[in-house]
């Protein structure tokens, strides 16, 4: 992975290069994948490496990030995805998504990229969202926060890629399309609130908002109290998460479809159990990679 992100210009940098060795990516890809074959644990990698990179630089970036910084990258990675922007130029970022984007997408189905595109374009927007109320020094309220959460954790794509290298495609599930977006939901709000749960500290020394500080503010609480608070949620929405799952399973009917939507719901399955345990050994929020944050490229 490391050599890929080199390649490609990914990561510039020693600086960047250890950075993403201690994310332990590998782990996290190995954990969600676990019967995938090597090119397939390695895909899953490179896409996670590509989605936590591009989100850090805007998070890390020293100055801050201007909203028509956010636009004028996204604008341009949106372009590789619907092929208008040019093969093989511009930033080492634009570069990666080229490549990653020529081995997965031939692999899917047409409305598989659709998806794929909307929910990357939503999580773009969702990004310009923060970056315009990060300079106007706008705090989101409990609820709006959660519903922007969910939007700029990226898990929604991760879970789109998940269709290729868990080899588990979106079932056709005949009356249970809402329990398979409630499912995609939920998986969601748990990665989102659990890496917030663990760059708490993180984001306070970058006075970034996060569900734990959101909390806070809102119900008048102390931090350790706020952060108890969202452990409980957080724990809810991994019950909620298994009850939706549960659910499905049971309405599928006999045979080819139960076996496809038991193989989508047990790869969504190992996403969140590899999210748990990941952001519980990651250094990607260590104190010690914050002295130097390069801006977004």
């Amino acid at each position: 992975m490391l050599a890929w992100a080199q390649h490609l210009g990914l990561v510039v940098g020693a600086f960047e290069e250890k950075r993403l060795v201690a994310m332990r990516l590998g782990d996290f890809a190995g954990s969600t994948v676990p019967g995938a074959s090597a090119g397939d644990l390695e895909l899953t990698a490179q896409w996670a490496a590509f989605i936590c990179l591009v989100d850090d630089r805007f998070d890390r970036s020293r100055d801050g990030v201007h909203p028509q910084d956010v636009a004028s990258l996204f604008n341009r990675l949106l372009q590789v995805l619907t092929g208008s922007g040019a093969a093989g130029s511009g930033s080492g970022v634009e570069r990666a998504l080229d490549d990653l984007w020529r081995r997965t997408a031939p692999r899917m189905s047409s409305r598989w990229r659709e998806r794929f595109v909307a929910d990357y374009r939503d999580f773009a927007l969702a990004t310009r969202e923060e970056a315009t109320d990060r300079t106007g020094r706008i705090r989101l309220g409990l609820s709006d926060y959660v519903l922007r959460r969910r939007r700029t954790i990226t898990a929604l794509p991760m879970a789109d890629i998940l269709e290729c290298t868990a080899d588990a495609p979106w079932p056709g599930l005949s009356g249970g399309e809402d329990l398979m977006v409630a499912l995609r939901l939920a998986a969601a709000d748990v990665a989102g609130w659990t890496n917030d749960l663990v760059s708490a500290e993180d984001d306070l020394r970058e006075d970034r908002d996060n569900l734990v500080t959101v909390l806070g503010r809102e119900r008048g609480c102390s931090l350790p109290s706020a952060r108890e608070q969202v452990i409980g949620m957080r724990d809810d929405r991994v019950r909620d998460f298994h009850a939706l799952a549960a659910s499905l399973t049971a309405m599928a009917a006999p045979g080819t479809e139960r076996d496809k939507v038991r193989r989508y719901v047990a790869a969504l399955g190992s996403f969140v159990t590899a999210t748990l345990h990941w952001l519980g050994v990651t250094h990607r929020f260590d104190a010690h990679w914050s002295p130097e944050r390069p801006g977004p490229r």
